[in-house]
């Protein structure tokens, strides 16, 4: 995990509001040795690893975000003006050149994106930017934003202002983080996509309502994902996938068949998970058949094939308790290939160690460390990576991308994902950005 670190060397200000003036500063912002804040002053003619600013603008920003930075994953789609503002750094404004640098939650952890920015006007040219995210844990993460905070407030304490927005703002946060059930509202607020407060009473309660079914991490899962996806926020999603026609199984196995990784980036502690998986049932590297897949679920392959989705497109995928042993599985995918392989998400999901009891299980598009789990443990269980590199043989051509699935059974696209995230092929991300911003 990197080590996010913010630091405000004090400067003497003459002019501004007096929070502004008294927390002027020579500010840096890093991840481990990268600093984020290396800069040109264009009328200085000089290059630093920090820059002139006012800590204040950004405290506030900090801590009016806080549930948002901590919870609220990136969408599915390209993200609106009201998620931006609660993660993009220059959204602290105030009139100051700030980094382009995006934290990202992953309910986990928190991941820093960074790219270098500047425009023609600016005065500031910030000059260094991450090559590929770095992932902070999240307690790490908080405790860098709690340090930073109480750094401010201790210089407008030293300068005698003491009443402030953001004493304001970081008394109220800390009189919520310290009341479970305010914490609970504020944390499902913001995998809505609400600010605090904001959200709609009855949209809240039905949340909460939902919570009770669902469980608290298959809802911490399932609501930014219906939500992001400009579907009801109310969530009439599930109660539509509550009734739907599904698949009936009653796994044979648990989570102790086999033996987990329990530490680690969910990619390692998944390829581990269907290592171990497969060697215990006798298939290291062979191509796996459906019909396997299917019986590990406790499922009929014969109720698989004549299973038609629900004519309206579902955000998200569940499997649903129904007793003790039987799950109703609600895929989403309409094709044989990507069914497969949502079916082998659901199978890494229900061994996942777990002490909640009659949960849903949730497969969605989303970023968090529960889905990136689930698809890697599925394209490790049905396209190893050993017996995938022997396959191709060093040819990573699209013809031969294309055989490979064939013969494992995945999209092309797992393929692929899987050469790149192993380094096998390199990815150049745009502006070293998650998507796309303006220049």
């Amino acid at each position: 995990m990197a080590d996010l670190r913010i630091n405000a060397e004090w400067m003497a200000a003459a002019s501004g509001d007096p929070e502004i003036a008294a927390t002027a500063a020579l500010l840096s912002m890093s991840i481990d040795d990268i600093s984020l804040t290396r800069n040109q002053d264009v009328w200085a003619k000089t290059v630093r690893e920090n820059v002139f600013v006012s800590a204040y603008p950004l405290a506030v920003w900090f801590a009016s975000s806080w549930w948002r930075l901590n919870h609220e994953p990136l969408p599915t789609q390209q993200p609106g003006h009201d998620w931006r503002m609660s993660h993009e750094v220059g959204a602290a404004n105030h009139g100051f050149v700030w980094p382009r640098v995006v934290f990202i939650p992953d309910g986990e952890s928190v991941h820093v994106w960074a790219g270098p920015s500047g425009t023609a006007e600016q005065s500031v040219q910030y000059l260094q930017g991450l090559d590929s995210p770095r992932t902070v844990s999240l307690c790490g993460f908080q405790q860098s934003i709690h340090r930073f905070i109480q750094s401010v407030l201790s210089r407008l304490d030293a300068r005698e202002i003491g009443e402030t927005n953001l004493a304001q703002l970081w008394s109220i946060l800390q009189e919520d983080l310290g009341d479970p059930q305010t914490s609970r509202r504020r944390k499902l607020e913001a995998e809505l996509g609400f600010d605090p407060e904001e959200c709609p009473e009855d949209t809240l309660e039905a949340a909460l309502r939902w919570e009770t079914e669902v469980g608290n991490a298959a809802l911490s899962e399932l609501a930014p994902a219906v939500s992001s996806s400009g579907h009801s926020p109310d969530l009439t999603t599930l109660g539509q996938l509550a009734t739907a026609d599904g698949i009936v199984g009653a796994p044979p196995i648990g989570s102790d068949y086999i033996d987990h990784l329990d530490h680690g980036a969910p990619w390692e502690r998944a390829v581990h998970d269907a290592r171990s998986l497969r060697r215990k049932i006798g298939n290291v590297s062979d191509p796996l058949p459906s019909a396997r897949v299917h019986q590990l679920l406790g499922l009929s392959s014969a109720a698989v094939a004549n299973w038609s989705p629900p004519a309206s497109r579902s955000p998200v995928a569940v499997a649903i308790p129904t007793d003790g042993r039987h799950l109703k599985f609600v895929p989403r995918k309409r094709n044989a290939v990507g069914q497969r392989f949502e079916l082998a998400r659901f199978l890494g999901e229900y061994l996942r160690p777990s002490g909640a009891e009659n949960r849903w299980l949730a497969s969605t598009d989303l970023g968090t460390f529960r889905q990136k789990y689930q698809r890697a443990f599925a394209a490790e269980l049905l396209c190893p990576l050993h017996a995938l590199l022997s396959f191709l043989d060093d040819d990573f051509s699209s013809y031969a991308v294309e055989e490979a699935a064939a013969e494992f059974g995945v999209s092309e696209q797992v393929v692929w994902n899987l050469l790149l995230n192993n380094g096998l092929i390199h990815h150049h991300w745009p502006q070293h950005l998650p998507y796309q911003m303006a220049a």
